[in-house]
This record gives structure tokens, C-alpha cells and sequence, in this order.
């Protein structure tokens, strides 16, 4: 369940219930009932009275909390220590990227992400154990923005960081693993930014907006008093 989240097959702000996830995954009412449990527990959805589960939405805010925590956490991949095998690994998945070159297509896109992603999980998988759940966690929500801004927009998102990264980590280089990761970041945010600025949604109370507006009125409140 959590992976149809990710992909937005269970769409942000959706409210789901246990009918529903019985007949979308087949799963028993007390398998359902244990997959919103975990999902509300981990933070992906949070109970409605007598209306089942909303599925957390993608907010400006969000996508700001999500970006600032992984650029407090993620440079720490520069201090892991990678096993032979893991550089072997990482030296093959280098020469499959090159070969694959810089194709535009989907196939193409989606083939270099799936060896994208396992350079990702080698370094995570070398990080200290609790600090590596929570930056997974982060790329689980970074994730699923990307998969709902890309939508059927027709402009997915192309990491370009990916050779830098490879260098630097097959080159036992802390900063310029650093420097990968947090262009990284920008790059995502740049295109959070776009794909948002192309979208004619209008802004909703919970948009991230009514929170601010809020929080300044308070601030100003309390000073006034």
C-alpha cells in the first residue's frame, strides 16, 4: 500500500477506506484495516471520522519541510564507507549509465532511475541504521512529488547529478559527494517550482498558504498584546 502512495496510485488528499483497499489490492478487512493502521502511523494518512483515511496532501509546505530536512540529512552520505563489492557494483552501474547515454525516451528515463535508485540504496545501505530510515523516508515523500508533479505533464524529471555522484564517491571524495547531492536537491526544487507554476489548481485551506498567513498573524498578535 505504501508503494501505490509513492506512486500516487492512491492520490494525495484521497480519502480512502477499508472497502476500498479491499477491493484495489484484494486484501482481507483485517489486512486493509492494518495497512491504514501502518500508513497513519508512518504519517501517509490520517483517520476522518466515520469517512475513512486521508491520504496526506502534497502542500508548498510540505515539499519546503521535506527539501529542508533532506538537506540537513543527505549530506551525510559523504562519511559512508563502501564495501569492495558495493564499489565493484557501483563501477559496473557507472559503465551501464554511459552506455545508456542520455536518451530521452521513457524507457530510456526509466531504466537509468531503476540504476539511479540502486546507487542511492547502496550508499544508504552503508549509512548508520536510524539515520538511513529517515532519509529513506524522506525519498519515499521526494518521490511521490515528483511522480504526482510529473503526472501526465510530459516533462518528467532527469537527474543530471547522477555521473558527478558516481566520481566522487568511486573517488573517495567526502565533499564532492556533498556537492552531488545537495545539486541534487536544487535541481528538484527548481522542478517542484516549475511544475507547480504549470498547474491551475486553485489554493485550498491546507494548501501550506492558510498555515503561514496564520502563523504570522499569531506572531503579530502576540507582539501587539
Amino acid at each position: 500500500m505504501l508503494v501505490a502512495t509513492i506512486w500516487c496510485e492512491i492520490r494525495p488528499g484521497e480519502i480512502i477506506t477499508e472497502a476500498d483497499v479491499m477491493e484495489r489490492f484484494g486484501l482481507s478487512r483485517a489486512a486493509a484495516r492494518a495497512g491504514l493502521t501502518r500508513l497513519g502511523f508512518d504519517g501517509w494518512a490520517a483517520p476522518k471520522a466515520r469517512m475513512g483515511w486521508e491520504v496526506l496532501p502534497i502542500t508548498g509546505q510540505l515539499i519546503g519541510n521535506i527539501l529542508e530536512a533532506r538537506r540537513i540529512v543527505e549530506p551525510g552520505l559523504a562519511r559512508v564507507s563502501l564495501s569492495s563489492d558495493a564499489r565493484t557494483e557501483l563501477e559496473q552501474i557507472a559503465d551501464i549509465l554511459t552506455a545508456l547515454g542520455c536518451g530521452e525516451s521513457v524507457t530510456t528515463t526509466s531504466s537509468v532511475r531503476q540504476h539511479v535508485d540502486r546507487i542511492d540504496g547502496l550508499l544508504l545501505g552503508a549509512m548508520n541504521p536510524f539515520t538511513a530510515r529517515h532519509l529513506r523516508k524522506l525519498w519515499h515523500h521526494s518521490a511521490r512529488i515528483t511522480h504526482f508533479l510529473e503526472g501526465d505533464s510530459g516533462t518528467l524529471f532527469r537527474r543530471d547529478d547522477v555521473f558527478d555522484l558516481l566520481t566522487a564517491v568511486l573517488g573517495n571524495d567526502p565533499s564532492g559527494i556533498e556537492r552531488a547531492r545537495l545539486t541534487l536537491i536544487a535541481a528538484q526544487e527548481q522542478y517542484f517550482l516549475t511544475q507547480l507554476l504549470k498547474n491551475d489548481a486553485p489554493l485550498m485551506p491546507g494548501s501550506g498558504l492558510t498555515a503561514r498567513i496564520t502563523q504570522k498573524h499569531a506572531a503579530t498578535n502576540r507582539r501587539i498584546s
